[in-house]
């Protein structure tokens, strides 16, 4: 018997112990039916008394079926049966065996794969441990404890197995690469991205202030992702051009190597490399010799080659739109054509006279202006700037105009059309004589505001402050041709919504309780949308008479819009409840050609990862921030309370969007040295609390979260470059929750507030990558859905005002990774009423009751 209690190590051994022999099955053959059927029986009886020891119940039971099949086959079997009381009884007890079996099947495959995993980890933590004591006996027990340098042939296959020094039964490895090269055309492909995944830092951002915040925050929405899964890789692996520069196995100093070494090493938070991590020999150019079937070109490229619908075309012609804007250049101030300080390569010409942009045709026509004399204009003609469209609603709400609009020129630089919209309006010419108009603050309107049924229940908005116009958030003004084409897209996706709809799917449905069809390993997409959709907030910001004004099309990190116009009209369908069930495969399109194209190759995906990857793609399309850029230099201690505010102040400054200021909660890193006492404090913002799971067999939401939240020490490698000794040293580093996710009153969105709302969502780490493939942690996990209090994992100087959440969604999963199957049980947001949403199948549900070996992510609000 194993630790786990389990005589055998799966199903199928249990099945070899679970036959008859052949001396029995011949004496049972030449008995008659009467007396087999009593052995059914006794089996039947012993099998019962057997409760608490589940093998033998199951052994026992296959023995009583094994029984009753050698029955059917006697001879006096047809004429037995004729008894209405003996095919009564053996109808019954044939039925009870099928029944048990079938329940102790699942419950054994469950507790076998658990004992599997748990005895996976055990020989993993034994493993590390032979190898740390080996490090430190300086036995070369592995390739990474003792090297810094890794070329790719050693890591390929170490990856893939086909190492000669490796054990027979070492486990593969996973490794996670940073491309820091400046040209990344040519870049790694592996096929299996769970084993080799490929993280391209943009060149211009490593720099001596690169911290592991603000390489994520400057990341893509698809790389960003990547980089929350550090932990999970068994190696990290820096890649340059060429050979990196070392010193003593550490990269040189003031190097981008060193920069980027530090921000994963020493500013990183919850997720850290699990070692230390190593450099690629001969960098990028020695990869491509030896492996050029894992290289790729990474020029962009659409996700089909030509539009296939409506909604493709406005795509397209959108991004085309911002394209050309992109291409446009502007002078260089610093040259003076008159000098002939030319660009490089430019023939010197005769000075031209400068270029007047026409006269809009409908505007009444100026007195012409003398022409310029020879040597009157010593700097080339800047290009006249934008006035700001009247009559647009955010004109008195924000600052800062809108995006460029640039005056015709030479051919070559005139902006491709939108598709066909109504006329562009006429801009007035300013008088360049004369001091730029200060545009008056429209009063605040002092009637109420009109109720949103979706608002928590329904309700009033409380009536918008009159803030302090030089501190609000800047808007990118959405144009009236870019909101035109925004909602184009929005009209486009809804009708392909509509036409998916088959005549099974007519009907009148409920409005935010909607099934969504599985397209085909896609339900780990419904399950996620079912909970945001009951999130509260989330479906006020994102229908279609507020997204668009909320969009910031000049966000270089976002999708312009695109997302949010797809995601909007997806909630609009859900609530407005016209359908019982709706198939979502245009969004799920539409999203994986502009975020994640993986997500669309019609294989069963991670959750919280498509979560993650939805939420910041809104969150970028909606990022009203000036975006900038801040070095934290906290200390802690005394004056973390300051930090804090200025922390806030900062960010806000950076990132600001309806996302962040629903979900997005802040959390404090602290560092204190353990020679001298210098400490150091560092925060972070997330959308979603990743936590281990504490055990195998049964933990609980607070053990795992108090896990989170503690202190772990850093020496070795990991040794903190103290400030005050100059030296690294050993430290201990603190992580605790500083802000739960809120919606402060002090930011002003337009036209109403979102107050009082705090959200926090927690994943639940059930998956580990092994031995290339993903193990799941089926443990129970208890915790409290209706009074969850958060002040054990708060800072001990954070506020603490109204700390008890409830749960209202939960994301679940059934089986593994690859095999499972996602649902989700949620409170509905007007009613509170639960429902399980399976699919296209929704049922409402008395109370929230669930398996808590299933839950994997879990979304609280405040009680």
């Amino acid at each position: 018997m194993n630790s786990s209690g389990l005589r055998y190590n799966s199903l199928d051994q249990l099945l070899t112990n679970c036959n008859l022999s052949e001396q029995q099955r011949r004496q049972y053959e030449q008995k008659n039916a009467d007396s087999i059927f009593t052995s059914i029986k006794k089996m039947i009886n012993a099998a019962e008394g057997a409760r608490g020891d589940l093998e033998e119940q199951y052994r026992l039971f296959m023995l009583a079926g094994e029984l009753a099949a050698i029955l059917t086959r006697n001879r006096a079997f047809n004429v037995w049966v004729r008894d209405n009381a003996n095919q009564s009884l053996f109808k019954a007890n044939y039925a009870k065996v099928v029944d048990e079996l079938s329940k102790l099947q699942s419950v054994l495959k469950i507790k076998y794969e658990s004992a599997q995993v748990r005895q996976n980890t055990k020989d993993r933590a034994a493993a590390h441990e032979a190898e740390k004591r080996a490090s430190a006996t300086s036995v070369p027990a592995t390739m990474r404890a003792i090297r810094a340098i890794i070329s790719p042939r050693e890591l390929i296959r170490r990856v893939e197995g086909g190492d000669d020094s490796r054990k027979a039964d070492e486990p593969k490895k996973s490794a996670l690469i940073f491309d820091l090269r400046q040209n990344q055309s040519d870049a790694i492909y592996y096929d299996r991205s769970e084993m080799i995944t490929v993280i391209q830092v943009p060149y211009d951002l490593i720099d001596s202030t690169l911290t592991f915040l603000s390489l994520r925050n400057n990341l893509g929405v698809s790389q960003r992702t990547l980089l929350s899964r550090l932990s999970h890789y068994d190696y990290v692996v820096l890649m340059d051009d060429e050979n990196p520069e070392l010193i003593n196995n550490s990269p040189a100093t003031k190097t981008k190597m060193a920069f980027l070494f530090k921000a994963l090493t020493q500013y990183s938070q919850s997720d850290r490399p699990r070692e230390r991590p190593m450099f690629m020999e001969g960098g990028f150019k020695l990869w491509k010799e030896q492996y050029p079937m894992y290289t790729k070109n990474e020029q962009p490229m659409s996700a089909r080659s030509l539009p296939v619908d409506d909604l493709d075309q406005v795509i397209s012609a959108y991004h085309n739109y911002y394209s050309e804007v992109a291409e446009i250049r502007y002078p260089d101030l610093m040259l003076n054509p008159i000098r002939g300080e030319l660009p490089p390569g430019q023939p010197i010409s005769p000075p031209k006279q400068p270029v007047i942009p026409p006269r809009p045709a409908q505007m009444p026509s100026e007195p012409a202006q003398e022409a310029p004399k020879p040597g009157m204009y010593p700097t080339p003609t800047i290009p006249q700037r934008p006035v700001l469209p009247p009559s647009t609603t955010n004109i008195t709400q924000f600052d800062r105009p809108g995006p460029p609009i640039f005056s015709p020129g030479p051919a070559a630089n005139v902006p491709k059309q939108l598709p066909p919209q109504p006329p562009a309006p006429v801009f007035p010419v300013p008088d360049r004589a004369s001091k730029p108009m200060t545009l008056p603050e429209r009063p605040v309107d002092p009637s109420p505001t009109r109720a949103d049924p979706r608002q928590n229940g329904g309700g009033d908005f409380k009536k918008p402050p009159v803030l302090d116009r030089g501190t609000k958030p800047t808007n990118a003004v959405v144009t009236k041709e870019q909101e035109v084409t925004i909602l184009s897209i929005y009209d486009q996706m809804k009708m392909a919504i509509e036409r998916s709809i088959d005549s099974r799917g007519h009907g009148s449905g409920s409005p935010g309780a909607v099934g969504l069809y599985n397209m085909g390993n896609t339900c780990f997409m419904s399950a996620t949308l079912q909970c945001l959709f009951q999130t509260p907030g989330l479906p006020e910001v994102f229908t279609r008479k507020v997204f668009v004004s909320r969009v910031n099309t000049q966000s270089r990190l976002g999708s312009k819009g695109v997302v949010s116009a797809g995601f909007a009209s997806l909630v609009d369908t859900v609530w407005t409840g016209t359908y019982p069930a709706i198939r979502p495969a245009r969004f799920l399109q539409l999203f994986a050609d502009e975020v994640y194209r993986a997500l669309n190759d019609g294989r069963q995906h991670d959750a919280s990862e498509f979560q993650i990857f939805l939420l910041d793609a809104l969150h970028e399309d909606t990022n009203q921030a000036h975006r900038i850029g801040f070095e934290q230099n906290y200390r802690g201690g005394a004056r973390i309370r300051e930090e804090a505010a200025d922390f806030l102040r900062k960010h806000y400054n950076f990132s600001l969007s309806p996302v962040n200021q629903l979900l997005g909660g802040i959390s404090v890193s602290e560092i204190r040295c353990l020679t001298c006492g210098e400490s150091s404090a560092t925060f972070e913002e997330n959308t979603i609390v990743s936590v281990e799971l504490t055990s195998t067999s049964s933990c609980s939401l607070d053990n795992c979260l108090r896990s989170h939240f503690s202190s772990t020490k850093l020496d070795g490698d990991s040794c903190w470059n103290c400030p005050k000794c100059k030296q690294p040293r050993a430290s201990t580093r603190t992580s605790k929750l500083w802000q739960p996710p809120t919606v402060l009153v002090s930011i002003y969105f337009s036209e109403w507030i979102l107050n009082n709302v705090f959200l926090q969502i927690i994943h639940l780490k059930r998956f580990a990558l092994y031995n290339g493939d993903y193990e799941k942690n089926t443990a129970p996990v208890t915790f409290e859905p209706a009074r969850f209090d958060i002040r054990p994992y708060l800072h001990e100087s954070a506020p603490t005002e109204k700390p008890f959440y409830r749960l209202y969604a939960t994301t679940l999963h059934n089986g593994r990774l690859n095999s499972g199957h996602y649902t989700a049980v949620a409170s509905h947001l007007k009613s509170d009423k639960w429902h399980r949403y399976d699919d296209e199948t929704v049922r409402a549900c008395e109370k929230y009751e669930i398996n808590p070996s299933l839950a994997y992510i879990l979304f609280y609000k405040r009680c």
